[in-house]
């Protein structure tokens, strides 16, 4: 019972965690509408600064929801769905204020006029806020630039992935050209070996023949000794020659 009263506290306490979060945000919002109404009255200066407080508050809106987001992730999928809907009408509520905003410092930031020499100075805006046509040229514009920096950002992914296809079919041809001189080495090995079986079979012929050829020339000399012998009379009749070679 008690792990289950602790159990219940804790989750009552989560509770009142996640309404709090989501009350500090609706109270951040409330605050933030307020002071965007009122950003339009006084001179240019005053108005400047009003933006910038709206800017802090619209700041201010952002990390409440973002911990009220986290918050959120904790709760079971069941218990999601009305916290969802709440942080969606306050996503909603601050995409609203930052629009009305942006629109605000627009009209309240003066024009700049560039000086020569690379030197700037900010002078007056004696023509009055900007009209919603030049708003809308100066958006042109901006989407025009935008348009052309990503037709140069995709030109450049494609001829990166052009370089990259090429790239790899280099590597590919290496990696077969290396394949096959890998082969003629093994080739170039099983050669060596082959002649050097060769090499050993010749040198034994060769030991071979010289042996016979050193036999031949002993029993040659041999025989020549003999019938020398066999003249001078010096063998003693004892070696078995013709007559005609002892009468010789």
């Amino acid at each position: 019972f008690g792990s289950s009263g602790r159990s219940g506290r804790s989750s009552w306490r989560f509770a009142m965690d996640i309404d709090g979060q989501a009350a500090t945000a609706e109270k951040a919002l409330q605050e933030l509408q307020q002071a965007v109404q009122v950003a339009s009255r006084g001179n240019r200066q005053e108005q400047l600064k009003q933006i910038a407080s709206c800017g802090h508050l619209a700041q201010r809106l952002r990390h409440a929801l973002d911990s009220y987001r986290l918050e959120m992730r904790s709760l079971a999928k069941e218990e999601q769905g009305n916290h969802s809907y709440r942080l969606q009408k306050l996503e909603d509520g601050l995409k609203q204020c930052r629009t009305q905003i942006d629109w605000k410092r627009l009209e309240a930031m003066p024009q700049e006029q560039g000086v020569a020499g690379g030197s700037a100075a900010s002078t007056e805006d004696t023509q009055g806020p900007l009209s919603v046509e030049q708003v809308l040229e100066a958006a042109d514009k901006t989407q025009d630039a935008s348009m052309a920096s990503i037709a140069r950002s995709k030109k450049m992914a494609l001829e990166a992935e052009q370089s990259g296809i090429a790239t790899l079919g280099k590597m590919h041809e290496q990696d077969e050209q290396i394949n096959r001189i890998g082969e003629d080495v093994e080739d170039i090995k099983a050669n060596i070996v082959r002649s050097k079986k060769l090499i050993g079979q010749i040198a034994r012929s060769a030991a071979s023949d010289r042996c016979i050829q050193m036999l031949c020339v002993l029993i040659a000399v041999a025989i020549m000794v003999m019938i020398v012998l066999a003249v001078t009379g010096k063998d003693g009749g004892q070696l078995n020659v013709p007559d005609p070679v002892r009468q010789a």
